[in-house]
């Protein structure tokens, strides 16, 4: 199964984020088992690079992101996903551009701390728990 992990799930394990870091890596956890094919959005790095180096200096910003492109494929934005993104009915760009990578990269699903955020989505949405559960 390929699963496209949303930003904040990343980040929980990355900062540590309470409470949500127990699901959270679990779920990186068994994608490093190979229990499924876990993969980030490319525009989440950046992301996850800026809240990183916020919260813990450019050194531990720059690790973060070395320790993502080793844990996880990387799912790329193209044009096609930037304008589907715009037809996705939502209201937060950046989820819609992740749900519209996640499809354009042939993914079953996408797993997110906020699914409600995803109602509209035409792909299937599990919040860490409805995933861990469906794993077991």
């Amino acid at each position: 199964m390929r699963i496209l992990l949303d930003t904040n799930i990343v980040l929980d394990v990355l900062l540590n984020r309470e409470p949500f870091v127990h699901d959270s890596r679990r779920l990186w956890q068994a994608a490093d088992e190979g229990a499924f094919d876990g993969s980030i959005a490319s525009f989440s790095l950046p992301t996850i690079h800026y809240i990183c180096q916020r919260r813990a200096g450019s050194a531990a910003a720059d690790a973060a992101v070395d320790t993502c492109l080793e844990a996880f494929e990387i799912c790329p934005l193209y044009r096609e996903c930037i304008v589907a993104a715009r037809r996705i009915t939502g209201n937060d760009f950046e989820d819609n551009l992740q749900v519209a990578c996640a499809i354009s990269d042939f993914m079953q699903g996408l797993v997110t701390r906020n699914p409600r955020d995803f109602m509209n989505a035409p792909i299937r949405i599990y919040s860490p728990g409805e995933l861990l559960g469906v794993l077991r």
